[in-house]
């Protein structure tokens, strides 16, 4: 399948966002980097859009993303963003199940996917109730939060297995996107250490770019 013009030079400019980005984050310019850091989600989000227009989950998932990004410049509006990152794994965990996997989904991965949602919830819980400086809700938020994004893989896991062709970039991206979230959790409750926005940042591009890419080849094939 060949995609629209559009679209590469969507894919582009979310190259040369993510260049800007991680600049700006190595020089460690919060203030640029936080008003441009939408941008990259933005290109990503159309060039899913152009590349895959009736596959809505891929895209909306991207664009749930950008809103994350928007929503946490503001503490006042920080928990929505989680909630907007929350709901864009939700849609990826649904694009692989009802158009990768072709809703096929037996019994023993739905135990899988909710064991480790609940087992991950509640490492992640004990390990952020160490922490005196945050409250119950947002430890709660964190755990719930990050146990969603590592449920993730076994779903992916299993369509790379019974479907394979390029879900295991989606795969390497969720695994990245771990990482990513990992750097967060640690500087959000411990102590941060000098540019740790830019692994944070290289992680989390690589991770929406892989996942994206691995869902529209995919299906594209």
């Amino acid at each position: 399948m060949k995609f629209p013009i559009p679209a590469f030079i969507f894919l582009g400019l979310f190259v040369v966002a993510s260049v800007i980005q991680l600049v700006l984050a190595w020089q460690e310019k919060e203030k640029f980097r936080r008003k441009e850091k939408f941008a990259c989600l933005l290109f990503l989000g159309l060039f899913a859009v152009f590349a895959f227009p009736d596959k809505p989950l891929i895209y909306i998932g991207a664009f749930l993303g950008m809103l994350g990004d928007i929503l946490d410049l503001n503490l006042k509006t920080f928990y929505f963003g989680v909630l907007s990152f929350f709901i864009a794994h939700i849609c990826y965990i649904l694009e692989v199940i009802l158009d990768v996997l072709g809703s096929y989904f037996p019994w023993y991965m739905t135990v899988a996917l909710l064991g480790t949602f609940l087992v991950v919830t509640i490492l992640m819980y004990l390990y952020c109730k160490k922490k005196p400086t945050h409250n119950m809700i947002d430890k709660i938020g964190q755990s719930i939060y990050f146990a969603t994004l590592v449920s993730y893989i076994p779903v992916i896991l299993f369509a790379v297995i019974t479907v394979g062709k390029f879900m295991y970039l989606s795969l390497i991206g969720a695994l990245f996107f771990i990482s990513s979230d990992s750097i967060l959790v640690y500087a959000h409750f411990g102590p941060k250490f000098k540019r740790y926005h830019f692994y944070d940042m290289v992680t989390y591009l690589i991770a929406e770019v892989l996942i994206v890419l691995g869902f529209v080849l995919t299906l594209a094939i």
